[in-house]
C-alpha cells in the first residue's frame, strides 16, 4: 500500500481527471444522468488531488465517496428531470392526431375492413361496427390501432 499511496501522490489528480473523462464519456453514451453526479465527483477529487498533491489514496478515496455522496444527493436535489404533461398530447403518436379528420374510402369496405385515403396518402381502415362504406364514401377518423384506422360514417 505505501508504494501504490507514494506513486499515486504524483499522478493522483491526473487519474481522478481520467477516471472523470472516462465516466462522463459512459454518461454521454446513457444519457441517463446517473454517472454525471459520479463523474462530478472525479473531477472534484482531481481538484483536491492537484490543491493538495501530499493527500493520500485513502484520504482522495473517502474525498471521492463523500464528493459522489455531495453531488448525487444535490443533483437529485435541484435536477429533476421535467415531468410536466406536453403541451400536444399526441407529440409522440403523430397517427392520433388524424383522429376528427375526414377520410374518403378508396374501395368499398368488406366485412368491416377496407382503404381510405387521408390526405396524400392511402391507408388500411376498419369500422368498428362491421359497416361495408361503398367505394368514395366520406368517412370520419374515430381512432388508430397500430396503423390502422378506425373510421365511421360522416355524417
Amino acid at each position: 500500500m505505501d508504494a501504490l499511496s507514494s506513486n499515486w501522490a504524483g499522478l493522483g489528480a491526473l487519474i481522478w481527471l481520467g477516471l472523470g473523462a472516462v465516466l462522463m464519456a459512459a454518461e454521454l453514451l446513457t444519457g441517463t444522468a446517473y454517472l454525471l453526479w459520479i463523474a462530478t465527483a472525479a473531477a472534484l477529487t482531481a481538484a483536491l488531488a492537484f490543491l493538495f498533491p501530499g493527500a493520500s489514496l485513502p484520504v482522495q478515496l473517502v474525498a471521492f465517496a463523500l464528493f459522489a455522496l455531495a453531488t448525487t444527493v444535490l443533483g437529485r436535489r435541484f435536477f429533476k428531470p421535467d415531468t410536466a404533461p406536453s403541451e400536444d398530447p399526441t407529440l409522440n403518436s403523430p397517427l392520433q392526431r388524424h383522429i376528427g379528420q375526414k377520410a374518403i374510402a378508396v374501395d368499398g369496405f368488406v366485412s368491416g375492413t377496407g382503404r381510405v385515403r387521408l390526405g396524400d396518402t392511402e391507408w388500411a381502415a376498419k369500422t368498428l361496427d362491421d359497416a361495408d362504406p361503398a367505394s368514395g364514401s366520406v368517412l370520419v377518423v374515430t381512432g388508430v390501432e397500430g396503423a390502422v384506422l378506425h373510421v365511421t360514417r360522416a355524417n
